[in-house]
Order: structure tokens, then C-alpha cells, then sequence
């Protein structure tokens, strides 16, 4: 790759993200014809699959598991590695960069076995840790499965899944996901129009995929909406209790009303946040695929309508939803 993730400035990497994310991308993408299917594979994607490894099942459910993971795989694929001096420089400008906090990531992530310690390398003073198998392949079939599914809008997905399992192509596709994913945190503002309040909750965008989907409105869908909320429950790999949490979640937030009969009436500001975040979530795949295949010596295709971050740098925010490559779709 031809940047080092860890190594570019908080200014460099959010401005990346508005590139890739600048109006005029979302909305050619949400105007293409394929949009509203695509991203109805996508959402129900994110619902628990029976092949899931159980041990992993909570690195696609939450917020700072899902993070932590494309972190390590990203950093392994660095030159330098995953290292407390790699991990610090990388989180600092999130707030999380002192040493002792970084320590305590670092022993949390060998504790739920995402990462274990790797071999000596040099004199050895500097220790370095890799991602366990079981993480590598949750992400290495979780990306294999998004890109197939977005491949009628991402004319670079079919290449890089193509050659994801090669060496080499999804250590790089990682390292952009990891670059990607920072810099929508530095770039995001929580003051924007957001699902904050879904997507912060355990399993929260996995419950709200599944509803749009149980929905059978179409995307973005409308209503009213009966709510089977048991079925909701069993999709999401979620109990009863915690589905309903997040329909009040949802309500408190004017996502959505419910009303004396029951059923569930999508308001207009949530279809327009929903179309934005699959919106986004789809560039930042397109984009992570191109940097893949040029950092792995392949062209990419030329991506027509959707401008990469070759295009001129567009300095102010898109409208948001959450950051845009929203965690914990499922595997």
C-alpha cells in the first residue's frame, strides 16, 4: 500500500473521507437503478448466520469489537505491524492514545481472542501482535460475502473478490478499511442529522436491517409496518427484550412511530438517513477495492460515474447518518 495506516495526519484522513463520501457520489449512487435491491441484500446480510464461529459472534455485534478488529488486521498488514507503538500513534487522535489505555486494549483484545502475540522478530524488544485465524477468517468471508453482494454497483468488487484469497490483496484491502474507518471517525459530526442512537446499541444496525427487511416495503421502505416482533428477535440473534429496546430506541428518535394498532410508520428524515449510510457504506467498499487491486499491482476497472478519491478534494461533510461504514454487518 502506498501509505502506512498510523502514519497520515487526522486532516489527511478525514479529508480522504469527504472525497470518497462528497454529495455529488451519494447521490449518483442512490440514484442508480440497482441501489434500493442492493441494499436490501446488504442489511440482511448483517442479520447472524448459522455458520457463524460463536466466539466471534460479538465482533460483528459491537460497536468497539467490530473497530478493534479491522484495526489488527489492518496493522498487520502494516510494514511496521501491530504494536502498542503502532496501536497508539493509530487511536491517538480518537483520544484513546495513552500508554497505559493502549495496554489495556491490547491485553482486552488477547483476552477475547482477537489478536495473540506474534513470533520475535529482530532483537526482539519490540513486541508485535497478529490477528488470531479465527478473526482473519471471520473478516477475510464477511468481506468476501459484502463485495459480492454489492457487485452491481462496484465495478472493482468482482475483481478484488476474485482475488481476495491471494496473497497479499486482503492484508491491502484491510489496511484501506482500517484507513477508511478512522477517518470517518475523525470526520464524522455527531451534531449532523445521525442513527447514533441505533447503531451505538448492541446487534443495533443488525436489528434495524432486519426490519427494513421484514418490511417488504421496498428501500426505503414506508409503512405501516407490522411488527412480528419475535420474528424480529429470531432474525437478529437478539432476545425479545433487547428487539423492543430498539424499536423504543428508534421511536424516541422519530425514526419511526408506532402507532395504537401496532404497526410501525418510517418517518421521512429516517429514509433519507438509511439511504445515506448504505450509500456510504457501498463507496467506502468501492474504494477499499480499488485500493487493493493498485496497491496489489492490478488495475482497478475504471469505476465510471462514482469518483474515486482521485477527484478534487471536497472539504466539507456529506449528510451523515453514522460513521459510513457502519460496524457489525454480519459474516
Amino acid at each position: 500500500m502506498s501509505v502506512e495506516l498510523g502514519r497520515e495526519s487526522a486532516g489527511d484522513l478525514a479529508a480522504l473521507v469527504f472525497d470518497v463520501l462528497a454529495q455529488d457520489n451519494l447521490d449518483r449512487m442512490i440514484d442508480h437503478p440497482d441501489f434500493g435491491a442492493v441494499s436490501l441484500t446488504l442489511l440482511d446480510n448483517w442479520g447472524p448466520h448459522a455458520e457463524d464461529d460463536a466466539s466471534m459472534t460479538r465482533t460483528l455485534r459491537d460497536v468497539g469489537h467490530y473497530m478493534a478488529g479491522i484495526w489488527a488486521l489492518a496493522l498487520h498488514a502494516s510494514p511496521e505491524g501491530l504494536s502498542h507503538a503502532s496501536l497508539s500513534r493509530l487511536v491517538e487522535p480518537l483520544g484513546f492514545g495513552s500508554r497505559t489505555r493502549v495496554h489495556a486494549m491490547l491485553v482486552y483484545l488477547q483476552v477475547i481472542g482477537l489478536i495473540r502475540p506474534a513470533a520475535a522478530q529482530g532483537d526482539g524488544r519490540l513486541k508485535r501482535y497478529a490477528p488470531t485465524p479465527a478473526l482473519a477468517a471471520l473478516f477475510r468471508s464477511r468481506f468476501e460475502r459484502e463485495l459480492a453482494l454489492c457487485a452491481p454497483l462496484v465495478p472493482e468488487a468482482e475483481p478484488a473478490l476474485g482475488r481476495l484469497r491471494e496473497p497479499g490483496v486482503f492484508e491491502a484491502f484491510m489496511a484501506a478499511t482500517g484507513r477508511f474507518m478512522t477517518g470517518s471517525f475523525l470526520a464524522y459530526d455527531r451534531k449532523a442529522p445521525n442513527l447514533d442512537g441505533i447503531s451505538q446499541r448492541n446487534a443495533g444496525l443488525i436489528v434495524l436491517g432486519q426490519l427494513i427487511v421484514m418490511a417488504e416495503a421496498g428501500f426505503p421502505p414506508t409503512g405501516p409496518v407490522e411488527v412480528n416482533l419475535s420474528e424480529l428477535a429470531k432474525r437478529s440473534g437478539v432476545s425479545r427484550q433487547h428487539a423492543r429496546n430498539i424499536l423504543k430506541v428508534g421511536e424516541k428518535a422519530d425514526f419511526w412511530r408506532i402507532r395504537a394498532d401496532g404497526r410501525l410508520i418510517f418517518a421521512d428524515t429516517f429514509e433519507l438517513q438509511i439511504r445515506v449510510l448504505m450509500a456510504s457504506y457501498v463507496l467506502h467498499l468501492s474504494w477499499c477495492a480499488r485500493q487493493a487491486l493498485s496497491a496489489t499491482s492490478i488495475s482497478p476497472p475504471d469505476p465510471g460515474p462514482f469518483d474515486g478519491p482521485s477527484a478534487g478534494l471536497t472539504l466539507g461533510p456529506p449528510a451523515q447518518s453514522s460513521p459510513p461504514a457502519g460496524p457489525a454487518p454480519r459474516q
